[in-house]
């Protein structure tokens, strides 16, 4: 399965589900949303799918069973429940985007045996690229099977003395030729699995935390220049379906706002400079790096203007507001509507390119989780064949 992210595949079936949309609609399918229930979905999630067409979700660790392939019926839960979402006066159904974290190491959401388990990032990019591709491979067959279409890794960023408190292990090293070609290979192999993959987090970090404080990257242009934005130009190069945007401030480049919200950044950086075509997704939009000094609902908006085209709200029950704004944004005039629909196009055309409607097909459900255990099994065996191998690049 060969799937580009930045080339522009929009179909006739994706203009009219686009078209079939009223603005309601569009405002809910560009949300990713946390969801609530441990090993089930709660009565309250299952209940907001079927009336709102959200975009996607977001798992975590309190969502996930014990068991890995108890995760299945978890997701065909939700699916389901997305199924039964009215769109354009009728039921059509919208697959969801089920997202994961599943970079390795520190983080990764499953707890318990029986999936293969990613190093961290910084042990890998030690090793050739091919060990790289063996574990986006392994990621992304497990990840489909179990009904998960979209991995939020890998990171690209190099490691530096600014951000190793915040990324750590995260990161593939501080070598840009081995941060490259681990991404790619990982980014590659994920891919071919038919799993969307996110280069994580555009343009970069800082060392502070964005869960609690306002990051600012305190770099020169130079600096960006050498060692920032030709992370996610390999990433870009390699075929990423999607960037995730940071909140960070970037003086050099916008002094006044996050990253995430900065149309400099996003539409002059991401879009004009790098040709990204792709999604792009914020982190998340309750973290205090946000809301110490806006809403959810405001910051959405903003993203949205400044080019963002998924919005991750781990917060569900802030998620009818939040669609809300947004409607108001555009009917008000501060959100041009050919703005929400780009953003609303690229998002199925991310469904289309990986299959994502097969997820609402009771059989084809069945039979990836069916082949689940012989893949697992199967993605050890080829690991531990190679860990004899020599390391190099």
């Amino acid at each position: 399965m060969a799937l580009m992210a930045g080339s522009a595949c929009s179909s006739p079936r994706v203009s009219a589900r686009l078209a079939s949309l009223d603005v309601n609609q569009k405002a809910a399918q560009v949300l990713l949303i946390g969801v609530e229930g441990p090993g089930t979905p709660s009565a309250d999630t299952l209940g907001l799918l079927e009336r709102m067409p959200v975009g996607g979700v977001v798992l975590f660790s309190f969502n996930l069973p014990s068991a890995p392939i108890e995760l299945e019926p978890y997701i065909a839960a939700l699916q389901d429940a997305a199924a039964r979402a009215p769109t354009a006066g009728r039921v059509v159904g919208i697959p969801l985007i089920v997202a994961i974290d599943h970079e390795g190491g520190s983080v990764f959401r499953f707890k318990a045996g029986g999936i293969t388990r990613i190093p961290p990032p910084s042990e890998v990019g030690a090793r050739a690229a091919r060990y790289a591709s063996l574990l986006g491979r392994a990621a992304g067959a497990e990840l489909r099977a179990l009904g998960v279409n979209m991995a939020l890794a890998p990171v690209v960023e190099l490691l530096t003395d600014d951000n190793k408190h915040f990324l750590g292990s995260r990161s593939y090293g501080r070598e840009a030729s081995r941060v490259d070609a681990s991404a790619g290979a990982y980014i590659k192999g994920i891919q071919a699995e038919g799993v969307a993959a996110v280069a994580k987090h555009f343009p970069g970090n800082a060392g502070e935390d964005p869960h609690e404080v306002l990051p600012r990257l305190g770099i020169d242009a130079s600096v960006y220049e050498r060692d920032y934005l030709p992370r996610f130009a390999s990433a870009i190069r390699n075929g990423v379906s999607s960037v995730m945007l940071s909140h960070v401030v970037f003086g050099a480049l916008d002094p006044d706002r996050p990253a995430s919200l900065s149309p400099t950044i996003v539409r002059g950086q991401l879009r004009e400079r790098l040709g990204f075509r792709g999604v792009a997704i914020t982190d998340d939009l309750g973290m205090k790096a946000l809301t110490a000094s806006s809403s959810p609902e405001r910051s959405a908006v903003a993203a949205l203007a400044a080019g963002a085209d998924l919005l991750m709200l781990t917060d569900m029950r802030a998620a009818a507001r939040v669609r809300d704004a947004i409607v108001a944004a555009v009917e008000e005039g501060r959100l041009p509507m050919a703005r929400l629909d780009e953003a609303v196009r690229r998002v199925l055309e991310l469904k289309s390119r990986f299959g994502m409607e097969a997820a609402l097909d009771k059989r084809v459900r069945a039979k990836r989780l069916a082949d689940f255990p012989a893949i697992v099994r199967e993605d050890a065996r080829r690991i531990r064949s190679y860990r004899g191998s020599t390391s190099s690049r």
